[in-house]
């Protein structure tokens, strides 16, 4: 076991006097490689990205966070050792901690016992502890910032993500920390304290206690939103430690214990046999992670740095043997200068579009997802059966390739949409972009979105996205000329003010909108949301449906019928409303009041039944037209996954893929379940939550947000990968063509092939 990954070509062979030897991991604010100092100690070294640089204000304050975090000193903490804030590229170099983190034990081996977590909660309390007393406030604690040892937890990065307030980060709309350990004092614009870090120490301790987060997943604003309006799920929790994290997840930050306080109550946990615990040997932690650090420290670590060697430059394509695991890489096109601000900073949440486009109830974006037709994909014989099996990875038939046809440097955010031979990206500079698909030529440029730009798709012809302010732009795909726009003042009911949308949907010309508002201060609720619909040639406001608890992010229209997820006083429901005028046809009873509406993720409608899937694992099949309940089929998963768009029905069998709501740096599936019984047909596991595309000579193929592409033969189930990008491709299918952002800051397009071996 290692925690390390290889360099690879354009890593550097040194940063000030530090030798690299390996990859750590990457981040939000740059990448982190582990070092060798001069005298031969193993090291931590973060470079910052080039954008970032590139900006005074970030190093003018990453200097002087730097400086203080120079300053913590503590037994759980991994302590600053070195930095230059004034390099070409500023560097801050740490103690190396041989841990684990905690998100990848919590995702590996499961839920945490009472005695590990108080452990847990002791070891970061001491830990903030030493990081507030010499005025330094972490703000982005979270799962992969908290490493395990034998000896204690560790914090790391601590005080450095405040550097990035007040630069190109907020100013291009990111999000600097994690939904679900944001406090919500950070999340409306408010001063952020100590207390907010005790905020993320209690969902820390809920996410290990219950393998989940505290708020629910699927997209960040969401999370954020239930955060700040909605009290914490904590059902799981020990009761012992279920008090202790509510009154951490307070939403008053002055109701919130002192890190002194939480050392004191949890500090008092017990070893197995009874006796007063200490952090002197690995039994604080669960088992299977406590040998997990055994085998980690006995790896020795590489001695020399030793970059990958590029790939053959006459290499066409990007190449799988037989053996799905084995991926070949090929050379797709020249790097920029320097990497785009979107490919570095790109979050998972930007991946899982929070605004989807229907046309007569179809996504467009799905059109080529359903070519999923042949009723035996997922359950073939050879490569295995049944849900769990994933299939044999000897048994593939083919090779699955990806030949470069163009790329060129394009900052953009979330997944290309592509239709009729244009591809439309989200820009970097909060500008849509028309390329032409077979050149890559830049067709048109559309700036006119005040705020920056929010991509829905593209139906009959015009590619609609909406801004921050609420507007909802459709562009005409062909010219880059304005077809209408609709602003959010028509469905903000007075005294309100809008906030944000959840989904967007169009068709037949009208705008659907679920969307949030925000409520004056001293209204004692928190917020509000509505359920609308709009003339788009007009912006006229064709009727509106307030709703108090909370609504899904989820949004389908279909044969005239609105269909979308509520959260009432009672529990979850999922509702049908009539398209032209609002009224109610029916609701269907989807939860206990422990689950939240939001967690309603993916909706289809198909031969008169809505599948619609949660976050909780599970898939629902309804009657259209009654709206009673004809099956559940849940996931045979050991961790929570939500499912993802697009869910697609053909030939008696629907396709979803699912990931892990509370961490897109968890594994995910790509299930088939019986249309007419949820019978399981066959899970495929993937690395990390799937993308599904379509079918291609006999092959069903996803990508994931490692950056793989895989086919998986709908026969047999044998099936091949290959590498489109070093993080998530936010890729796009369009028959045999797909294109992707590679990591390197371009736009990628490329012909997919599969050949037999």
């Amino acid at each position: 076991m290692q925690a390390f990954t290889p360099l690879e070509a354009g890593d550097p062979e040194r940063v000030g006097p530090y030798r690299i030897v390996g990859r750590l991991g990457a981040g939000g604010m740059g990448r982190v490689y582990l070092a060798r100092s001069p005298g031969g100690r193993a090291t931590a070294v973060k470079v910052v990205h080039e954008e970032l640089a590139e900006d005074p204000a970030f190093r003018a304050r990453f200097g002087r966070e730097v400086a203080a975090a120079r300053r913590v000193t503590g037994p759980f903490t991994a302590p600053v050792v070195d930095a230059d804030p004034d390099a070409d590229l500023p560097w801050l170099a740490t103690a190396h901690v041989p841990g684990v983190p905690l998100g990848t034990a919590v995702a590996t081996h499961g839920v945490w016992p009472e005695r590990s977590l108080r452990a847990l909660g002791s070891g970061l309390a001491e830990a903030l502890e030493a990081i507030h007393r010499v005025d330094v406030v972490h703000r982005d604690l979270k799962p992969s910032n908290v490493l395990l040892a034998p000896d204690g937890p560790r914090v790391i990065d601590f005080g450095i993500s405040v550097a990035a307030d007040d630069t190109k980060l907020t100013t291009t709309g990111a999000v600097v920390g994690s939904p679900g350990y944001l406090p919500p004092e950070q999340l409306v614009g408010r001063a952020v304290g100590p207390a907010g870090d005790v905020f993320a120490l209690g969902a820390l301790l809920a996410y290990a206690a219950t393998g989940t987060g505290a708020f629910g997943g699927g997209p960040a604003h969401g999370v954020n939103y239930r955060v700040v309006h909605e009290d914490p799920d904590l059902t799981g929790l020990p009761g012992g430690l279920a008090e202790v994290v509510a009154r951490c997840l307070a939403k008053d930050p002055l109701r919130r214990p002192g890190t002194l306080e939480l050392v004191e109550e949890l500090g008092r946990w017990e070893e197995a046999d009874g006796t007063h615990g200490t952090f002197t040997r690995a039994t604080w932690l669960p088992a299977p992670v406590a040998a997990d650090l055994t085998a980690l420290r006995a790896a020795p670590l590489p001695e020399e740095a030793a970059a990958a060697a590029p790939a053959d430059p006459d290499l066409p394509t990007v190449t799988v043997g037989v053996a799905p695991t084995a991926v070949a890489t090929a050379r797709l096109g020249a790097p920029p200068q320097r990497a785009s601000l979107a490919a570095r900073l790109r979050r998972p949440a930007l991946r899982r579009r929070t605004a989807v486009l229907a046309a007569a109830g179809t996504l467009v974006t799905l059109a080529v997802a359903a070519a999923l037709l042949l009723p035996g994909a997922f359950s073939g014989s050879s490569g295995g059966s049944g849900a769990g099996s994933t299939g044999s990875p000897t048994a593939a038939a083919k090779q699955l390739a990806v030949q470069e046809l163009w790329s060129r440097e394009q900052e953009f955010n979330g997944r290309p949409v592509v239709a009729d031979g244009k591809v439309v990206v989200e820009g970097g500079d909060g500008a849509l972009h028309a390329l032409d698909a077979d050149s890559g030529d830049t067709e048109w440029t559309y700036d006119e979105l005040g705020g920056g730009a929010d991509l829905v798709g593209v139906s009959d012809g015009l590619v609609v996205a909406y801004d921050s302010s609420g507007t909802v732009h459709a562009v005409d795909l062909d010219s880059g000329d304005r077809a209408w726009s609709v602003g959010a003042g028509p469905h903000t009911a007075p005294g309100t003010d809008f906030n944000l949308y959840l989904r967007v949907v169009v068709a037949g010309g009208t705008v659907y909108v679920n969307a949030m508002y925000d409520l004056p201060e001293d209204d004692e609720r928190y917020g509000t949301y509505a359920v609308s619909a709009l003339d788009a040639a007009t912006g006229r406001l064709n009727w509106t449906r307030p709703v108090e608890y909370g609504l899904s992010h989820a949004l389908a229209v279909e044969d005239g019928v609105l269909y979308g997820g509520i959260r009432e006083a009672d529990g979850s429901y999922f509702h049908a409303w009539d398209a032209e005028t609002g009224d109610p046809l029916w609701r269907y009873h989807a939860g206990t009041s422990r689950q939240y509406a939001g967690d309603l993720t993916a909706i289809t409608v198909s031969d008169g039944t809505v599948y619609f899937g949660d976050s909780r694992n599970v898939l629902h099949a309804v009657d259209a037209r009654r709206g009673t309940g004809l099956w559940t089929s849940e996931l045979d998963v050991d961790t929570l996954k939500e499912w993802l768009e697009p869910l697609v029905v053909s030939g008696g069998v629907v396709y979803g893929g699912a990931g892990s709501p509370s961490s897109h740096y968890d594994s995910g599936v790509v299930s088939a379940v019986a249309a007419d019984s949820g019978k399981p047909l066959r899970t495929e596991r993937t690395e990390r939550a799937p993308q599904l595309h379509g079918l291609l000579d006999g092959s069903a193929l996803f990508s994931t947000e490692a950056g793989t592409l895989h086919a998986v033969d709908a026969r047999t189930g044998a099936s091949a990968q290959t590498r489109l990008s070093t993080g998530d491709p936010a890729a796009a299918v369009d028959g045999d063509r797909v294109y992707f952002d590679g990591g390197d800051g371009r736009l990628h397009a490329g012909r997919i092939s599969l050949t037999s071996t």
